[in-house]
């Protein structure tokens, strides 16, 4: 019996549903229905400037209306006045709510019809506020008789300093932008949509989604029948298409190839099945990769502090020593032959004392310790100086080399008549070989930092390549925000590499003197800094003064490009780019140092961190802007270079970073080396 009843409904509703789409049925008698909305919730619903009913849930009633033959009338006011009016006063009969189990005690909730993701929004020039347990001892702006406040409510383990409720989620980001809170919790696209709409720039989303709630249609408890004919009219404008242009006029503007293509739909979901589960088994691998190189790279840096530190504890072991045992004096005649020699000298370099008295002192000397002796001895015997200071390199008697730090002054007899030369020497071949070694150990892990970040780089680009075509290839915007936040990481995993053989540069290049000019390098820095972000230079508020007769500076062009760009970079990434203040000035002092200062009218530096932004990955308050390599670089360059960076600044009050350095030449860049 039930079977033909079945078969006769299909029939006569099945000319309604031609094609895949609802047909609405104007049969249907007309009906009076009052709708309520907060007049500030924009893109959902809003009174805009002319007194018009604008948003999507605006359109969506409107719709369902259509289809349901409802004469909607809209009412707009304070959220906290709309939910009175449904709720106690019974005056409006529909209202779009987010759902919870309080509130379903009280109304009647129809099918969802829109997910709404809630963050924390902050100014970008305080702290980020990643989660909700960082709230503690925060002013929290919320819009009253929210979502929001029914959760802060629920919970008590929350101290927070203030929680602030405004009329609208807009009036609760102008309090985070005028500074009267320090953050606020609201939906993420009505944020958004004001940033745009009011061209906000200094307020970000600090935090992922906090959670994401139901958006549902409402009715009161008595008005059950009033709530099916909601779920039917959604039912009707999603089969024929209506709901899904609305969503795309509201709250994803930018229709896709994809969208118009939609018996595509199931090659593409696979696509993007596949394409995922490649990424996650990249990013997998990628990760097992990194973690065996970083515990290479960790052993190597453990086995050179123990080198570092037994270096360490031999010095201190020798300067005791010497002040007892290791001193060594040596005398020679004019033609610089030996003529008398400490016991612990004849023992050092393998030769009985008869086997060197009467022998030139430059016979047991490397050609350049020779050559270098001779021109020391000739100063000191036209009396331009007392005495030298030299280190020579010596030969064995067991073909070894033996290094000495020596001392020469001029020997004279009782008549105070020149004699000959008397050098006071103290072994340090044990030093000199720690060095060599330590150099070799450097040298191979500076080797090693460059070949993994170059071995990762093909890997990255992959994984980078696949993100890419998986943005390309899907209208799901769940997805795509995953995607984004894949290739937000693989970007980061990617600048840390790149910083690795930077400091390897830095640390190990050669250093190349040349004569270069000052404005012309900080012009190429600046363009650079800004191109990296996109950012226009035209609009920068940087002022250049130079204190000296000459624009032209002797030193290492290349690192001292790394060197501003580092320092420039950290002032405009810590700050707003278009609103920081940036002074740089030069001045070379004595004809032998030059000295740069970088002064910003920025957030500042606190003294208790001023030690710890040079240590390497300090990120300071912006963690995500960088990975804590900048200032590292920086202090290593003028390492480099024989100078010094300091920071004189105080919180709040900006920045001024000095940095001095040699004036260098030819000579000075081959003692460097």
């Amino acid at each position: 019996m039930k079977l033909p009843i079945i078969i006769t409904y299909i029939l006569l509703t099945l000319p309604s549903f031609s094609n895949g789409q609802a047909k609405s049925n104007n049969t249907l008698p007309e009906k009076s229905i009052n709708y309520g909305i907060d007049k500030s919730y924009e893109p959902y619903e809003y009174l805009n400037n002319k007194g018009e009913f604008q948003g999507f849930n605006i359109d969506v009633i409107r719709a369902i209306g259509t289809e349901l033959n409802w004469n909607v009338k809209i009412y707009a006011d304070r959220w906290s006045i709309i939910r009175n009016r449904l709720e106690v006063e019974n005056e409006l009969d529909i209202a779009a709510y987010f759902k919870t189990s309080d509130r379903e005690k009280k109304i009647l909730f129809s099918k969802p019809f829109s997910l709404v993701y809630y963050s924390i929004f902050t100014r970008s020039d305080k702290n980020p506020v990643e989660d909700l347990f960082s709230l503690s001892g925060k002013k929290v702006a919320i819009q009253e008789a929210s979502i929001i406040e029914e959760y802060f409510d629920q919970i008590g383990f929350l101290d927070l300093k203030e929680l602030k409720t405004y009329a609208s989620e807009s009036d609760a980001i102008d309090a985070v932008v005028k500074g009267e809170a320090d953050c606020a919790i609201t939906s993420f696209m009505t944020t958004n949509y004001k940033m745009e709409s009011e061209n906000i720039t200094n307020v970000q989303s600090s935090s992922d989604p906090v959670f994401i709630t139901e958006y549902c249609f409402v009715a009161n408890k008595k008005d059950s029948l009033l709530l099916d004919s909601l779920n039917w009219g959604l039912r009707l404008i999603k089969a024929s298409g209506e709901y899904d242009r609305i969503y795309q006029k509201w709250l994803s503007p930018n229709v896709s190839w994809w969208e118009k293509n939609k018996e595509l739909v199931n090659i593409i979901s696979l696509v993007i099945l596949v394409l995922i589960l490649l990424a996650m088994l990249y990013i997998y691998s990628l990760q097992k990769l990194i973690q065996k190189k970083s515990i290479l790279i960790e052993k190597e840096i453990e086995i050179r502090n123990k080198a570092e530190l037994e270096l360490i504890e031999s010095e201190n072991l020798r300067k005791k020593i010497e002040d007892f045992t290791s001193v060594m004096l040596i005398e020679t005649d004019l033609e610089n032959h030996i003529v008398r020699a400490s016991s612990l000298f004849y023992s050092i370099i393998g030769f009985k004392e008869e086997e060197i008295l009467g022998v030139n002192i430059h016979q047991l000397m490397s050609i350049e310790s020779s050559k270098k002796d001779k021109e020391i001895k000739n100063l000191i015997l036209n009396k331009e100086v007392v005495f030298l200071d030299a280190e020579y390199e010596f030969k064995t008697n067991t073909s070894t080399t033996s290094f000495f730090a020596s001392s020469t002054s001029l020997q004279y007899d009782k008549n105070k008549r020149i004699v000959g030369y008397k050098q006071f020497m103290q072994d340090i071949t044990p030093l000199m070989q720690a060095n060599l070694n330590l150099k070799d150990m450097n040298a191979e892990l500076s080797n090693f930092m460059y070949k993994t970040s170059h071995d990762v780089r093909g890997p990255i680009a992959n994984v980078l390549g696949l993100v890419s075509l998986g943005q390309m290839t899907t209208d799901n915007l769940e997805v795509v925000n995953y995607f984004k936040l894949i290739n937000k990481s693989i970007q980061k995993l990617e600048r840390i590499f790149n910083d690795f053989k930077e400091v390897s540069f830095i640390l190990h290049g050669d250093v190349n003197i040349t004569t270069f000019d000052f404005e012309e390098l900080i012009n190429e820095v600046m363009e650079s800094v800004f191109l990296k972000r996109n950012k226009d230079l035209k609009r920068a508020q940087i002022k250049i003064e130079i204190l000296s007769d000459s624009n032209f500076i002797s030193s290492d062009r290349a690192l001292i490009k790394r060197l501003f760009f580092q320092l420039i970079e950290n002032v405009f990434e810590h700050n707003n780019y278009y609103d920081t203040k940036l002074s740089i000035t030069f001045e070379k002092e004595n004809s032998s140092i030059y000295r740069f200062c970088f002064n910003d009218n920025g957030v500042g530096i606190p003294e208790e961190m001023q030690k710890k932004v040079f240590e390497v990955f300090f990120k300071g308050k912006r963690s995500d802007v960088n990975i804590g390599m900048g200032l590292y670089m920086a202090k290593k360059v003028v390492f480099r270079l024989n100078g010094e960076l300091n920071i004189l600044n105080k919180e709040d009050k900006g920045t001024l970073i000095e940095v001095v350095i040699p004036v260098n030449s030819y000579s000075d860049a081959v003692s460097l080396n």
